[in-house]
């Protein structure tokens, strides 16, 4: 298919966009058989990664008592995104955005697949991959960009196969930040600017003193297979990765999104020792399983921007895990069943998962709410 072509296939798309709070819903473009992506005949030299998008990662919600697979993504200053998510040559999502009306304020979209399809549709392949085309207004001209991003094919079979109610998918434990006033039950992480009462979970601790977003961060999740290191944005840039870096992130409506390690001079040396990395047996089954668990004391969790101190009813609590993890397990498994080590090595795979708090989706299976950053 030709360039020329290729434009009027996308012209033509028609985007069925329904609004669920600042979400937008597209419809999926794209059968089992297509992956749209490969007959973009772009230059993919030509184009760079979209600093202002990002993928808000995968959930399970219901509709009309069918459970259904979301993808959400969000940009700022976006005319135009096509995206989609692929293993292999089967698409499972693909569409288009365009938003109402371009404004540097942050956009957010949103795919749905009915869980059985996607099932069907990830098909036997190591990798999941995300690829989007983007075109973003910079100083008044349009500028069109080009990310690729390969997430955890396992992680999103796990969370696909998730069928206990009772616990989060990735056995996901978030201490901070949560809702911590159990009085007002209200599922949201209601941080204070300027007291401590009412319906507060978290407070500046020098509230008096205007400076910036300040928060502790703990938790865990447990993923399948074995990870053997985290990848930071240090590691993600020498190796010119196709994931997003391990980071916690706050993104409020006027603003970019501010990063915690990012915001630092170096993200790696920051963030890294307050990771750890511990491995389990899956319940009745021999394999291997990850837990990634952080614990970064208030002290330490300080979003060092200004523009993260403003008062936003939606702030986004963004968290990106990006790892290496080999499908053969541990060295010690591998070498056990007769590989080698280069040969193990050559296995190895990067791929990251990503976990947002948004309005939209407090009913979703994580149960991630977003922040509301104000005034009592």
């Amino acid at each position: 298919m030709t360039v020329l072509s290729r434009f009027f296939f996308l012209a033509a798309v028609v985007c069925s966009q329904v609004s669920l709070a600042s979400v937008h819903l597209v419809d999926n473009e794209c059968s089992a058989a297509l992956s749209a992506h490969s007959e973009y005949s772009l230059s993919q030299s030509a184009l760079t990664p979209d600093s202002s998008l990002r993928f808000l990662g995968f959930d399970i919600i219901d509709k009309q008592g069918e459970p259904h697979l979301r993808a959400r993504f969000a940009a700022s200053g976006l005319e135009f995104a096509f995206f989609d998510i692929y293993s292999g040559q089967h698409s499972l999502h693909c569409g288009i955005f365009i938003p109402e009306r371009v404004q540097g304020q942050r956009q957010a979209w949103a795919a749905d697949l009915p869980v059985r399809e996607a099932l069907a549709r990830l098909q036997d392949s190591n990798t999941l991959n995300i690829w989007v085309n983007s075109d973003r207004l910079i100083e008044g001209k349009s500028q069109s960009f080009l990310t690729e991003l390969s997430y955890s094919r396992a992680a999103l079979l796990n969370l696909l196969q998730h069928n206990n109610a009772a616990r989060l998918p990735y056995a996901l434990k978030m201490q901070h930040p949560s809702d911590l006033n159990q009085v007002s039950a209200d599922n949201d992480i209601v941080y204070c600017l300027n007291s401590r009462f009412g319906k507060c979970d978290y407070s500046h601790p020098g509230y008096s003193e205007l400076a910036h977003l300040i928060l502790p961060i703990k938790g865990e999740v447990v993923l399948d297979g074995y990870i053997s290191r985290l990848l930071f944005k240090e590691d993600v840039e020498q190796g010119g990765l196709s994931v997003a870096a391990t980071d916690f992130g706050v993104w409020n409506w006027d603003n970019p999104v501010y990063e915690l390690g990012a915001l630092r001079g170096n993200a790696k040396a920051f963030l890294a020792p307050f990771f750890t990395l511990s491995y389990l047996s899956a319940p009745d089954s021999e394999q291997v399983q990850t837990k990634i668990a952080w614990d970064i004391p208030s002290q330490y969790g300080a979003f060092l921007n200004r523009n993260t101190y403003a008062r936003d009813y939606e702030t986004y609590w963004l968290m990106n895990f990006a790892f290496e993890h080999n499908p053969l397990g541990s060295p010690e498994q591998a070498k056990q069943l007769g590989y080698a080590e280069d040969h193990y090595q050559r296995q190895t795979q990067t791929s990251f998962i990503a976990l947002t708090g948004l309005n939209e989706a407090k009913q979703g299976a994580f149960k991630l709410a977003p922040l509301k950053v104000t005034y009592p």
